[in-house]
Parts: structure tokens; sequence; C-alpha cells
């Protein structure tokens, strides 16, 4: 018998964890950290499972939300093995120790602040906890390098397909021999948009899958085609160089940053964009994007279409600068525009896109990108929603610089991308939608049971148990 509980990523976006029982075998797909709302960091403080139960961590890709409580789980008695794609490994490293830093800040602010009870006070790990997380990882290739499987034990395998969400990201497939049959399921992790330059688009089993744990962030939504988003991207960027403004563009460092980089280089190439300053401020950022270059085997076609070839340099051209120190970050600040920031976070929560947001947001000369999913509770959620007002840094602010959107840079597939990628699964019987809110779950539920009502199709709550 096979069951699986969901103690994260379900009926949700972050925290994935799901807890795969088999036989006396208990694989974990993922081990990520909750993100969003304030009231998240209390449930990042303890794990829903013993660690030393778990034999082995499936890891799909190096996102924090599917990573982040690696440390953690390795600190309170894991024993067991780490697999994943070897540019997982390298990314994860990266943004480990990044995590880590950012622990030991928050710890420090909320001693000086007298936040919390004692013990939240203390960093829920360090950056000593990272080397021994790291060398738990066994890498294992994909599928298209190395058509074999890894043997986790004597019953169980694992392959890797490319996801095409971000580096190393990878869908797994497990087969498990259990009760005298060989059972075979797949986890997508977060499943990439076909056709975005850069990652390969994601790849489908050969192998028949019972059963596919598939995220549904955007099960509900329909992304404008990437000719049409790149016009308007272009149109938005020209209109706000011509009046002097600034653009700050709020991206995640891993994946998202890389990919508007990408764009905004092939942009500038063809002239349909003026070649004007584009600092990519965030020193992780500039770490990962040194792990794109050492893998560069992992891009697709497409990139070496645009870019005439492996000599190129898709992620560097001479109107892009990387900073990493502090200052030249607060020197950002007192420049004139025109200029474009790409900077960390994502959902604005934290980090130096919120010291640019303070010196850009009232200013109707400047812009800023949206470019992809925002957690309800976050500041891009409400910049998103209208906000008259936002609070930065303990200062109101009132959004007066153009906001726009771009979801057609999403690393994650949408409703008609979703189901063309599970229609072609084959052998395809159970269908169960993780990684997403509810209202867009459910839209994605109930257009695949009606397209395919002899699946089984069904959305789990957080800590729902259910027998494969």
């Amino acid at each position: 018998m096979l069951q699986i509980t969901f103690y994260g990523g379900a009926s949700g976006v972050t925290g994935s964890k799901h807890l795969l029982a088999a036989g006396e075998k208990r694989i974990l797909f993922d081990c990520g950290t909750f993100q969003g709302l304030p009231d998240m960091r209390e449930r990042n403080r303890s794990l829903p499972f013993p660690p030393e139960s778990i034999d082995f961590v499936l890891l799909s890709h190096a996102h924090i939300d599917h990573c982040g409580m690696l440390p953690l789980l390795v600190k309170r008695g894991f024993q067991g093995k780490i697999i994943s794609t070897p540019a997982t490994q390298e990314v994860a490293q990266q943004m480990l120790a990044d995590a880590a830093a950012i622990e030991i800040q928050d710890a420090l602010y909320r001693r000086r602040h007298h936040q919390g009870a004692p013990d939240d006070r203390e960093p829920l790990f360090t950056p000593e906890d990272i080397a021994p997380t790291i060398e738990r990882f066994v890498t294992v290739p994909y599928s298209r390098v190395r058509n074999a499987w890894h043997e986790l034990s004597d019953n169980m395998r694992v392959k890797f397909y490319d996801a095409g969400h971000i580096l190393g990201s990878a869908i797994t497939v497990l087969q498990v021999d259990v009760a005298g049959q060989t059972r075979q399921l797949a986890y997508t992790g977060d499943l990439g948009s076909p056709g975005m330059p850069l990652l390969y688009d994601p790849e489908v089993p050969a192998e028949n899958i019972e059963a596919i744990l598939v995220e549904s962030t955007y099960g509900a939504r329909h992304h404008e085609s990437s000719a049409a988003a790149l016009a308007r991207l272009a149109e938005v960027i020209t209109r706000v160089n011509e009046r002097g403004g600034k653009i700050i563009v709020p991206a995640f460092s891993l994946g998202r940053t890389q990919l508007f980089v990408y764009l905004l280089h092939k942009l500038t190439d063809e002239k349909k964009i003026p070649r004007l300053p584009i600092y990519v401020d965030s020193p992780l950022a500039a770490r990962i994007t040194d792990v794109f270059e050492r893998y560069k085997e992992d891009y697709d076609g497409e990139t070496w279409r645009d870019f005439q070839g492996e000599d190129h340099t898709p992620l560097a051209f001479r109107n892009l600068t990387y900073i990493r120190s502090i200052e030249e970050s607060k020197q950002l600040n007192t420049t004139p525009g025109p200029f474009i920031v790409i900077a960390a976070s994502g959902m604005m929560t934290a980090g130096r896109v919120v010291h640019h947001l303070r010196h850009t947001i009232s200013d109707p000369r400047n812009a800023i990108f949206i470019t992809g999913y925002q957690a309800r509770g976050t500041l891009g959620r409400r910049l998103l929603e209208g906000a008259a007002h936002v609070e930065l840094y303990g200062e109101s602010f009132v959004p007066r610089a153009e906001i726009h959107l771009f979801n057609e840079f999403s690393a994650h597939a949408d409703q008609s991308q979703l189901m063309e990628y599970l229609a072609a699964v084959p052998g395809l019987q159970r269908v169960v939608l993780i990684h997403g809110e509810p209202e867009q779950a459910d839209v994605l539920r109930a257009e695949l049971t009606a397209r395919h009502p002899d699946w089984q199709v069904e959305r789990p709550e957080e800590g729902e148990t259910i027998t494969l």
C-alpha cells in the first residue's frame, strides 16, 4: 500500500512537503519553507514528522519553498540521502547559504527589539548547517542524459525528467515494488511554461504513470502569448525611458532574474528597446547566474538560435551590471533615471527591492514590473489588488508608479498548458492537485474531470492522507 500525507504545498503554494509511505520506506517529496503571511515563520519552526524516520528526500528544485527546510531536517536528525539533479545541488547550496544568512539577521533583529519568545529569537539554522546538508546530496542526471533508473533500495528506484521551471528542476518518476506489484507515480514539482527561452520545455515521462502529483498555481488562468507580452514589455520600457523614469523589477534571484536578463538582452540586441543601464541588484542572483554559466548543456536550442552559438553569453551584455555591495545598491537610489533594476525578493517581502521601492513607488514617472506569482499577504499581491497605500519599513507610501503584471514570463504553466501536459502522460489514472490556492486548483479540477471522466482528480487539504 502506498500512502501520501501532504504537510505543505497543498491548498496553498508554499511549504511543499509530501510524505510517501511505501511499505517500510518513507520518501519525502521536497522539504520547503512556508512563505507569505507574517504567521508563516511560526510554521517553519517545527517539522510535522520525525526527521530520522525519513529514508530519502526527492528534491524537485532549489526554490526555497521546496528546499528551504532541508538544513533543519538534517540538523534535527535526518540521516538519509537527498536526491536531485546536479544543477539543483549547486543552486541549492547557494540558496540555503543565503537563507542561513537571513536567519542570522532576522534573529539579531528580534533579539534587539525583544520580539517573540526566547526560542523565536534563535535562527532556525546557521551557515554552519549548510555543509552537512549538502553532504547528504546524491545527484542523478536527467533521463535524456542517462536513461537509467537510479536505485534507492532493492524495491524502489527513481528517474528525473526536465520540468522546464528553473535550472535543474525535475519531474520525478518513482517506481516502487510493493505487494507483488510494480507501481509508478510522478511528482512534477513546479512545471514550467512551454516555449519559454533558456530552458527545455517540460518533458513527458516515457513510462506509464498510474498517478501524478501536479502543481496548480495557475489552474484557473491563461497566459498571454509570449510574443504579445514581449511587445508590451518593449513598449512600456521605451515609454518609461523617454520620460526618464526608473523601472523596478522584483524578481526571485533564482529563475526569474535570469529569464528577465535574457529577454532584456534579446530586446536590446534586436533594437526593440533602448540600450539603457540595467542593474541586477542581488549578490545571490549573481552567484546563481555563475551556476547557470556552468550548466549551459541544460539550455535549450532556442537559446543558441537567439544568441548564435555557445560562445555567446545570454546572461551578460555590455549595458548590464551585477551589483554586489550594499554601497553600490544605495547609490542607485540617488542616481537619476532612466534605468532598470532587477532585485530580490520576488514577492517584495524583504531584501534590496524594498529599499528601491521606497524611493520610486510614489513617483508617476516610474514603473514596477510584477513578473510572477504573488502569495496572499505579500506587498506584491496588495499592489496587484490596487492598494491605496502600502507600508515599507514602517513608513506609508501612496503607489503612483505604473504597475504592470507580466504573468506571461511566469515559470509556471497555465491551465491549458497543465491540461495539455497531463493529457500526454501515458497510462494516467489519477491526478492529485497540489501547490495551488483552492480557487485555482478547484477550477482546474473541474476542467480535468470534464475532459477526462475516467480519471480520478482530487485536491487534498494540508494534513490529509490519501491512499494510492
